[in-house]
């Protein structure tokens, strides 16, 4: 056995929870496969308890935090052991091109490639288990090597259930607004004062004889909602307060539930329970087409007495169907034709794309009049203010909202609702680590002797160290990357780029630097000779010139803006593509109210329409447009608090 090549990815983020791994295309590739149901994403199936692979494609179940992947190739069966390993599954799996590489749900693939050898078919071996200690997300190995035949998929071992614990159903009997109740009496979520528990309840309450099975009148406030989830066995006192129940009763066995409750009830208890390992089941079918059902317990390693049940949900959910004394799985369902003929129209290129309703602002606005706004349970409160006459940047961090000021140090907003001034002045635009904990910034004192010095705070315990001033004010803050701040000491080409860890002395960096992504580490370089991207392995890439890119968290993407008409550019490494934007989106990255990005995959623009100030919300991997409208207390020309892009297990939780 030998290895042919490996590529490895420390910080991968999946899309959508699932790690993908993607054929690279070649033109003189091989055809797909005639079983169009191994293709990707052609049945209704997930990626499963572990992973499932097809016809060009892997699709492991990852979860949303960054992940570390190792993929290998080698020409014979590699040995594993399997004590280092908590799930290990394997697959056949077929490459078109003999070239595979990591990959996003919605579509592409990253930088690296991994040559398998050959084209045509292949074992594929997932391995996973949890990081270490302080790290986020799991540890995947991906191991390949030839086949002479496709086989069934087996999973190998597992330590972690392939069937998922049941819902109990209280979330369909009692409502969204009790069970919003049950996490905030539990302590999830923002601080609440204690008058939170006597406001009333949002939304319709339970079922009348519901709540009278359980003992109790129908809640008409937070503290009665608290009553009923007591009662149901939701959640548990608590000395002062409450938990959680480590395993609720069932609803359907506490109470007597109407028919078509009842059976809402029973369908979302079987989905929680057999929706992934259904994958599995699917996954077989598919490559089996039609798969035989006499060792189904052995392959998935499930208990035999789970896999009648199982097999019911994957018929009844049209993932698969019986077949003689084998299953065949099902292809993705098609749409419902609509009833009613739809004109078409296609607008044209000017128009602005429509916007539907969406949820308030992640992480609050800062309002005209300095007031500090977040949402809970749907609506704004005032958590503080800030008294500052000019302000220009918030950040949601660990601690609270940071709002950079003029006139000095900025103000925390403590999630308690407390406000103080920063211990230093961090100028008016800070730059944020991607987990929020750390802040960094230049302050700069224009006079007589003008010097700047850049410092770097730790908002979660105050602490802050500095760099020693200089007799200029050329210093600006570009990121925090692992606790790190990457300066340049000034704003024209030749601009020399430098790395500070506190307790060491600056290391130089490559000039020119421009944008840092503190979620990957990637750079933006814009010199003399060019624009080029800065990969986090440091490969150098030359960018098109001709808009002012910048980088998409991630560092994946680029994107400029364009005012008339108002559109977004957004470059993945081909052709830009151009994207409207709706009607009153302010484009000016000047102002507070500038463009931001609330997630990784979602940018959000400020405007008005019709004299109230709104909020529009952009997925870029849908192309959906939500809008909010805030209300009259956000005053005049509010701006959004940028939220953390990557909380940080381990920090405090507001």
């Amino acid at each position: 056995m030998t290895l042919l090549g490996s590529l490895e990815d420390d910080e991968y983020l999946p899309e959508y929870g699932t790690l993908v791994i993607r054929d690279r295309y070649a033109a003189d590739g091989l055809e797909p496969l005639e079983n169009e149901l191994l293709g990707e994403l052609a049945t209704e199936a997930l990626s499963g308890t572990v992973a499932t692979a097809g016809d060009g494609w892997v699709h492991g179940h990852a979860g949303d935090p960054f992940q570390s992947v190792r993929l290998e190739a080698h020409d014979a069966p590699p040995p594993v052991g399997l004590d280092d390993w908590e799930d290990v599954v394997e697959s056949p799996f077929r490459t078109r091109s003999g070239q595979v590489a990591l990959g996003l749900l919605t579509g592409g693939e990253g930088d690296g490639t991994l040559e398998l050898g050959r084209r045509g078919l292949f074992r594929v071996r997932v391995a996973r288990r949890a990081a270490a200690a302080g790290e986020e997300g799991d540890v995947w190995l991906v191991q390949f090597w030839p086949s002479a035949g496709p086989g069934l998929p087996r999973w190998v071992r597992r330590t972690r259930p392939a069937l998922s614990a049941p819902d109990p159903g209280w979330q369909q009997v009692l409502g969204h607004p009790v069970m919003s109740a049950a996490w905030a009496a539990a302590g999830f979520g923002p601080p609440r004062p204690d008058s939170w528990l006597d406001e009333p309840l949002d939304g319709d309450p339970p079922d009348a004889a519901i709540c009278a099975q359980l003992g109790v009148a129908p809640p008409v406030s937070h503290r009665d909602a608290v009553a009923l989830l007591v009662a149901a066995g939701v959640l548990v006192a608590d000395g002062d307060g409450h938990r959680l129940a480590d395993h609720p009763p069932l609803a359907a066995e506490r109470v007597s539930l109407p028919e078509g409750l009842a059976a809402q009830v029973e369908r979302a208890a079987a989905s929680a329970r057999y929706t992934w390992a259904a994958a599995d089941l699917t996954s077989v079918a598919a490559w089996g087409d039609p798969a035989p059902l006499g060792d189904l317990a052995e392959r998935l390693l499930v208990a035999p007495g789970e896999v009648p049940g199982l097999l019911a949900y994957a018929v009844s959910d049209h993932l698969v169907q019986r077949v003689g004394e084998g299953i065949a799985a099902l292809p993705r369902r098609r749409p419902e034709r609509v009833s009613t003929p739809v004109p078409v129209v296609v607008p044209s290129r000017s128009e602005h794309p429509a916007t539907v309703p969406g949820a308030p602002p992640r992480a609050g606005v800062v309002g005209g009049n300095g007031e500090v706004i977040v949402w809970r349970a749907g609506d704004p409160v005032v958590l503080g203010r800030v008294p500052d006459q000019y302000r220009y940047r918030a950040h949601e961090t660990p601690a609270g909202i940071a709002v950079a000021t003029s006139g000095g140090p900025g103000m925390l907003v403590r999630w308690d609702g407390t406000s103080e001034r920063l211990p230093v002045d961090l100028g008016t635009h800070p730059a944020r680590s991607a987990d929020g904990r750390f802040l960094a910034g230049v302050e700069h004192h224009v006079g007589r002797r003008s010097w700047d010095r850049p410092h770097l705070l730790d908002v979660t315990t105050g602490e802050v160290v500095s760099l020693p001033r200089t007799d200029e004010l050329t210093r600006r803050a570009l990121a925090v990357v692992d606790g790190a701040l990457i300066y340049a000491d000034g704003f024209q080409a030749g601009s020399r780029t430098f790395r500070w860890r506190p307790g060491a002395d600056p290391e130089p960096l490559a000039p020119d630097l421009w944008q840092i992504d503190p979620l990957s580490g990637a750079a933006l370089e814009r010199g003399a000779d060019g624009v080029f991207r800065h990969d986090p392995a440091g490969a150098r890439t030359p960018l098109p010139a001709d808009r002012p890119y910048e980088l998409v968290p991630g560092g994946g993407l680029l994107y400029a803006f364009r005012y008339a008409p108002p559109s977004v550019w957004l470059l993945a490494g081909g052709e830009p593509e151009e994207h409207p934007v709706p009607e009153g989106c302010d484009l000016s990255t000047a102002i507070p109210s500038a463009p931001f990005w609330e997630t990784p995959t979602t940018l959000v623009f400020t405007g008005e329409r019709g004299g109230v100030s709104r909020l529009v919300r952009w997925e870029i991997r849908s192309g959906r447009f939500e809008h909010f409208d805030l209300p009259a207390l956000a005053g005049y020309r509010p701006f959004a608090v940028q939220p953390i892009l990557r909380p940080r297990p381990g920090l405090p939780a507001h």
